[in-house]
């Protein structure tokens, strides 16, 4: 089958075809970029029929689990918002999973996933990238952290409402609480207005830095990770950090009456925390996270995610 090609069920017994390939246990008939139009839809979109044969097949599998893990946690705007996978190509390139622009993220496949380069080209539209294609702003915030920063394997961008209310405050994130130091060390980036500029790339890589989270100002998050779980529980620990300081903040009446902990204790919390990514902590999270939505998943009438 060529890197072009996927597959769905076909009811239709009949002796297979040169244009049509076998699977083991019924018929399966090619459906290639070309043909992946509207009329495929309910076809391409419906859970019991179509089974995917795609490469880079875990990550896609673990990227579309991320983004119903975003829905299923609010941290979606429509359409909006991005994650993103490295994974390798030929010839020792890169290319990156991102979501088609146009789907919910409760729609979103394995399969429905989109390839690209560096660049912002297309290798692989999925199956349904040739009528959504992808948004340049997704393209440009997240290629030039993964160009910049190679041990970065995926990149976690959103507009969490809290986070989003806490990135339009002078005083920014507050160690408040063990869940904020969990966090770790945080940067932030000016809002220069929506990213569609690719001047811009430039001064996103260097307030990211080494960092692995980093709040845009006026705007959402950023995480990072070396797999698509530790961005994950970036992201969780965020926004419940920003959850908890708007319920700190709202309670105490004002920052007089807050609770800080002393630094010491802010620092040895961090450096405890670095050992849950290091030790695979996160992605353990995650794992467990993915078995709950294979659960929701048989109860719920969206594609399965794993598609």
């Amino acid at each position: 089958m060529s890197s072009r090609e996927v597959i769905h069920s076909n009811n239709n017994n009949k002796h297979h075809n040169g244009n049509e390939v076998e699977s083991h246990d019924e018929n399966k008939k090619a459906i290639s970029q070309s043909q992946a139009t509207q009329e495929n839809l309910e076809n391409i979109f419906n859970p019991k029929t179509y089974v995917p044969v795609l490469m880079n097949k875990k990550a896609r599998i673990e990227l579309a689990a991320a983004y119903r893990l975003a829905a299923k946690n609010g941290w979606l705007e429509s359409i909006y918002n991005h994650i993103t996978c490295n994974v390798s190509g030929p010839n020792n390139s890169h290319h990156l999973l991102i979501n088609p622009f146009g789907l919910n993220y409760r729609e979103i496949t394995a399969s429905s996933l989109i390839k690209i380069d560096l660049d912002g080209n297309t290798i692989h539209p999925g199956i349904v990238g040739d009528i959504f294609g992808i948004n340049k702003a997704g393209f440009v915030i997240h290629s030039c952290i993964h160009r910049a920063r190679p041990d970065i394997r995926c990149v976690n961008h959103n507009h969490n409402w809290a986070v989003a209310g806490l990135s339009a405050t002078k005083s920014g994130v507050i160690e408040l609480a063990q869940t904020t130091h969990v966090t770790g060390e945080i940067a932030c980036h000016d809002y220069e207005g929506i990213v569609i500029s690719l001047d811009e790339q430039e001064r996103i890589v260097r307030d990211l830095g080494n960092k692995d989270v980093m709040i845009f100002r006026n705007h959402g998050l950023l995480t990072c990770g070396s797999s698509i779980g530790i961005a994950y529980y970036h992201a969780l620990t965020l926004c419940a950090a920003a959850q908890i300081q708007s319920h700190a903040c709202s309670m105490a009446m004002n920052k007089d009456n807050l609770l800080i902990p002393e630094d010491e204790y802010i620092k040895r919390s961090m450096a405890i925390a670095k050992h849950f990514t290091n030790n695979s902590s996160a992605d353990l999270e995650f794992a467990a996270a993915m078995r709950e939505l294979d659960y929701d998943q048989d109860h719920s009438t969206y594609p399965d995610y794993r598609n």
